[in-house]
C-alpha cells in the first residue's frame, strides 16, 4: 500500500503496529483494488443489521474471519515427518469498541493451522517456534490516548500480541520471522505504548512468554522499540532492538527495515536483522545469526498483484550449513474484497530443517 501513499499501518488497520481488521478508510481501498467492488461482508450486515455497515462507515465492530487454503506439490523433498507449508489456516478477529467515543478496546484473534509443526530444537539451546493446531494469537485492551486526527496521537495496549518489529507479514517461512522467534505462533505477553506525527511512529514495549510455548528456551521475558521515520508518504525507513533473557541463553536483536512505493507498479519491502544470544549453559561463547530479507511487488492490475521475495541467513549453530536462502514467486488475484485467487512457488532452502527442495502450491483465502 506504499505505493499508494499509505506510508503507515494505522491508516488503513485499526491497530496502530497493523494486521487484524481494517477501518473503514482500509475497507473501501481494499474494495477498489479488487476486480469487483462486491462485498459480501457489507451487504450481509447491512441487510440484517443496519445499512452503514455496507458503507465506509464500517468500524469491523463484528471481526471477520480469514480462511487460506493451500494445496501444495513438492518436486523435490526430503523423507522428513516435519512439514514445512500450511494447508488449511483460519482465523477469527473480534474487536469490540467501548466507550462513547470509542477510546477502548478488545481486540482479539483466534487461529487455527493446520500445519504438523510444532517447536522444535535446533542444536542444544536454539528453537524455532511451531505451536499447537488451536491457538489465541492476540488478546489485548487498547486504549487510544491522545489522537489528533492527521497530526499525532498515542495509545497503550496490553495483553498477547505479536511485537511491534520491522514487517508485519504473515509469512511464517521468512527466516526473519522464523528464525527470530517473531513467527506466527510467536505472541508474548506485552505491555505496549505507541505515539506518533504526521512524519513518523515510534514503540516501546516489556515482553513475557505467553506460556503456550513447548521448549522452555523459547520462554523469553525482555524489553525493545521501534522508530519508523515517513520520508515520503512513499518511503519509510524504520529500525528496531530488543533484549531478551531466557533460561538458559538471553539475546539481542537489533535490525533496519524499509517500505518504498516506486511508483503505483513497484514497491519493494526489505528488512535486515542480527541477534546474538549469550550466557549459553552448553557454549562459552555466544552465536550470532543474520537474517535478510527482500520482496518487490509489481501491480499487473489494481486487483492483480506479484511478488518475488529472497530469503537470507548466516548462522553459527543451527544444522544443515551457515548459509541458507530461499526464492519465492507469488501470484495473487483479488476477485473481491472477499475472495483472492493465488499461486506460489518456491525454490531453495525452505524446508523444516534447512534442507534444499522445490515446491509449488495453489492458495485461496476467503475473507468476511
Amino acid at each position: 500500500m506504499v505505493s499508494f501513499d499509505y506510508p503507515d499501518c494505522r491508516s488503513c488497520h485499526v491497530a496502530v503496529q497493523g494486521r487484524g481488521l481494517l477501518n473503514g478508510l482500509g475497507r473501501s481501498v481494499d474494495r477498489e483494488q479488487s476486480l469487483s467492488q462486491t462485498d459480501a461482508t457489507g451487504v450481509l450486515l447491512g441487510s440484517l443489521i443496519d445499512p452503514k455497515y455496507s458503507e465506509a462507515k464500517w468500524k469491523g465492530k463484528f471481526g471477520n474471519v480469514l480462511a487460506d487454503f493451500t494445496t501444495t506439490t513438492r518436486f523435490k523433498r526430503n523423507v522428513s515427518s516435519d512439514q514445512s507449508d500450511r494447508t488449511l489456516a483460519a482465523i477469527y478477529r473480534q474487536i469490540l469498541f467501548l466507550g462513547s467515543e470509542s477510546r477502548l478496546r478488545i481486540n482479539t484473534e483466534l487461529g487455527f493451522l493446520d500445519s504438523g509443526l510444532k517447536d522444535l530444537a535446533f542444536g542444544s539451546d536454539t528453537a524455532l517456534l511451531g505451536g499447537d493446531s488451536f491457538f489465541l494469537k492476540k488478546l489485548t485492551l487498547d486504549y487510544r490516548m491522545k489522537n489528533e486526527g492527521g497530526q499525532g496521537g498515542s495509545e497503550l495496549s496490553i495483553g498477547r500480541d505479536y511485537l511491534p518489529l520491522g514487517l508485519q507479514l504473515d509469512d511464517v517461512t521468512s527466516y526473519f520471522l522464523a528464525l527470530n522467534r517473531n513467527g506466527i505462533y510467536d505472541y508474548p505477553t506485552q505491555l505496549k505504548y505507541f505515539t506518533w506525527r504526521k512524519r513518523w511512529l515510534a514503540s516501546v514495549f516489556l515482553f513475557a512468554p505467553s506460556f503456550d510455548e513447548n521448549i522452555a528456551t523459547t520462554q523469553e521475558y525482555g524489553t525493545g522499540f521501534m522508530f519508523e521515520y515517513y520520508v515520503r508518504d512513499s518511503f519509510v525507513v524504520g529500525l528496531q532492538s530488543l533484549l531478551g533473557w531466557s533460561d538458559p541463553s538471553d539475546r539481542s536483536r537489533s535490525g533496519i527495515f524499509l517500505r518504498w512505493g516506486i511508483n503505483e507498479k513497484w514497491a519493494l519491502l526489505a528488512e535486515s536483522d542480527l541477534t546474538t544470544d549469550w550466557g549459553r549453559e552448553s557454549a562459552g561463547n555466544g552465536h550470532s545469526l543474520h537474517t535478510s530479507f527482500l520482496q518487490v511487488f509489481y501491480h499487473h492490475r489494481e486487483w492483480l498483484v506479484s511478488s518475488v521475495a529472497g530469503n537470507y541467513a548466516h548462522v553459527d549453530d543451527l544444522r544443515g550449513g551457515e548459509n541458507h536462502f530461499f526464492l519465492r514467486y507469488t501470484l495473487a488475484a483479488r476477485i473481491n474484497r472477499n475472495l483472492t485467487l493465488g499461486f506460489s512457488a518456491v525454490t531453495g532452502d525452505s524446508q523444516r530443517n534447512l534442507s534444499s527442495g522445490n515446491e509449488a502450491s495453489a492458495f485461496v483465502a476467503v475473507k468476511f
